[in-house]
Order: C-alpha cells, then structure tokens, then sequence
C-alpha cells in the first residue's frame, strides 16, 4: 500500500516527560464532556506496572498534576476516561486483581471503588458497566448486589448496581446462536453501552471462533439476544443500533493486513457500508463522516490513517513509528481516537522500543475541507 503523505498535520505530545506517557482504548474518551480537562497516563518505565495518571488542560496542556497511581500493564494503559466534568474512572491492579475506580479530579477524593471487576471503554447516559467473572466473587462485600458472574451497571448519580445479565443468560445466547461455549465464555472483555444505554455488547470467547471470538449483544430492556461469530474486531458502537468494527481475514497462518476494512456492521452481523480502508484499533468522528485507524499489525509501521466516510484511501496518514517490540512485546498499541468535537486525533506513539508519547493531531475544519 503506497501512503500518502502529508505534511501540514503537527503532531503533537500532552507532555515533556522523560518517561512514557499514554492514552487509553480506541473509543475511549480522554476529554472532558466540557472540553476543558485532558486525562492521561504516565509510566516511569514500560518495563514496570507502576503509573500515574494525570490530569491537565486540554487547550493549552498546562496546569499539569498527577492525581492517582496505580499498577497495570501498558496495554490501554489504566483506560482512564472522564465520567463527568469532574470525575474520572481509571483500572488499578490491587493484590494482582483488577479493579477499577470512579474519581474526584479536583479533591481526589474516591467517590466510588474500588470495585474489583472487568472494566469498560467508558460511561453512558449516566451509568457505567462492568463484567464480573469467578474471580471477582465475594470481593465487593460494599456491593451485596455483586452476587453472580455477569454484566452490571453503576449508576453515576447515586452509585446504584444492577446486573443486566448473568452467567447463565450469557451462555444460552451463545448456544441459541449457534456458538460453542468454552471455560472463558462466561469471562467478558469490552463491555460497551449503547449511547442511550439500552443495549450492552461484550467481547466473548467461543470454541468454534478460535482467532476472532464472537461479539455478543443485549437489549437491556426487552433481554432480546444477538451474536456475531467471527466477529469483526475493535467494535464500538456507531449508533444506538449499530457498529463500527474492523473486519479482518485469516489466511491460516495469520490475519492479512492488505484486506482488512472498517465497516459498519447490524447486531446481527451483516455488514451495512464499508466506512474506511485498512485499521485495526478505530473509531469515528461525532458525525461519523470520518474514521481513523491504526496499521498495527506485525511487521508493519503503525501508521495511523484518516479517511472521508466510504473511502478507502487515507486522506491523511501520520505517525507511523516502526518499534515492533514496544508495540507488540510490551503492547503498546496506537488506539487512535477522536476528540468530542471531531478536530483532534488522540494515539499513543512509540519513538523507541522502550518510549511512547501520548499525542494528538489536529484535523480542524480547514483541513478537512481540502
């Protein structure tokens, strides 16, 4: 693939720092709902688990301050993401188990957590959900409602927990659609809301999917059940009723990077519009007539692409540091992701087999209209 090269995008790091510092998941938001607050991570080495997360101002990236730190690998970092103006949820790892908090950015002060679970991507409409598997039980006695293995949702305005799912339902919607259950099914990674929170989708694996899983879907209000086997990878949601995936092909030795698509996708699997070309982590401008995504895959720079919705060709190509062993042996992968108002590209971008910046570009109107 011949990329196109442009040169009027800066690109631009959220620090000076002698260490590492990064973002977190591809869909993920850093910003603040406002616009005004920037949330990020920093690791002294990319060889340890300590990190610090901090906070500054997304305009002028002053005003910088460290406000919490946790131990956790380099891969989404401590998928630190802004509830609310003013709080943050961030994953900590305690006694070598996962568990996540809900965070005053001003006070420090812990509103809610730990709360030892699978964290998310990030909030919605007001709740944030999380996955519990078997070694998550009993260790939230300050949460009696965490009784079973499955989905649940903590509302942000009062703290409230409710389970939408439990382990059984999860298990008779991969069998009813026709998957086959293994010891990991019950085990949910990338548990997303929906925009208006009336459906969660989940990562899950499948013994008849053994390189891509299945994707699975929940509308919370009627229990209605969805699943797509091999599924398309790095999903979130495009609407309330829709995905946006990468979809990638296996030739039997490894997944082709060349034929790989961003595409729209039903719960149901069936692919509505090719939306852009080569990605792997993606994501899509606020009104979805832009995505971007990442040339991640072995062997290969990690470019990060933008293209016009429908497009297949990048309208603009950045970053693209070639540090195969930052990027797959220490799991530092670029997760590009849009700002609120669609003008900025946020991705983690390695410049050393042991560094990596956390950096942004800027794609403002003007460039756009080119």
């Amino acid at each position: 693939m011949e990329l196109k090269s442009v040169t009027k995008i800066e690109t631009r790091q959220v620090c000076v720092y002698e260490g590492s510092s990064l973002w977190g998941m591809n869909g993920g938001q850093p910003e603040s709902p406002d616009g005004k607050l920037l949330v990020y991570a920093r690791k002294p080495s990319l060889s340890e688990n300590v990190t610090e997360i901090w906070v500054c101002d997304r305009e002028t990236l002053a005003n910088q301050r460290q406000v919490y730190t946790v131990k956790c690998g380099n891969h989404n970092g401590p998928s630190a993401t802004f509830v609310d103006n003013d709080h943050i949820v961030f994953r900590d790892s305690i006694n070598k188990l996962s568990a996540f908090r809900i965070m005053n950015v001003h006070t420090g002060e812990t509103k809610y957590g730990p709360v030892f679970a699978k964290e998310s991507h990030c909030a919605e409409n007001g709740w944030y959900p999380f996955s519990i598997s078997e070694a998550f039980l009993e260790k939230n006695p300050e949460y009696p409602q965490i009784d079973r293995c499955g989905i649940y949702l903590l509302e942000l305005a009062t703290g409230n927990v409710k389970r939408v799912a439990d382990k059984e339902t999860v298990y008779n919607m991969v069998v009813e659609h026709g998957c086959v259950p293994n010891e990991y099914t019950t085990s949910m990674s990338h548990v997303q809301l929906n925009p208006s929170a009336t459906r969660v989708m989940m990562r899950l694996s499948v013994a008849n999917c053994p390189v891509f899983g299945a994707l699975g879907c929940i509308d919370i209000e009627t229990g209605k059940t969805h699943v797509i086997p091999d599924k398309p990878v790095h999903q979130l949601w495009f609407d309330d009723d829709t995905y946006m995936a990468t979809r990638q092909y296996h030739d039997g030795e490894k997944i082709e990077m060349e034929t790989s698509r961003i595409q729209r996708f039903t719960v149901d699997g069936e692919c509505l519009e090719t939306l852009g070309g080569i990605g792997n982590h993606i994501d899509g401008s606020p009104d979805r007539q832009y995505f971007t995504g990442d040339r991640a895959y072995p062997g290969y720079p990690a470019d990060i692409f933008l293209y016009k919705r429908g497009q297949v060709e990048p309208i603009a190509t950045f970053g693209g540091q070639n540090f195969q062993d930052c990027i797959w042996k220490k799991k530092v992968h670029p997760n590009p992701t849009f700002s609120r108002d669609g003008k900025r590209i946020y991705f983690n971008h390695p410049v050393s087999e042991d560094r990596t910046e956390a950096c942004f570009v800027e794609i403002g109107e003007d460039f756009l209209s080119q």
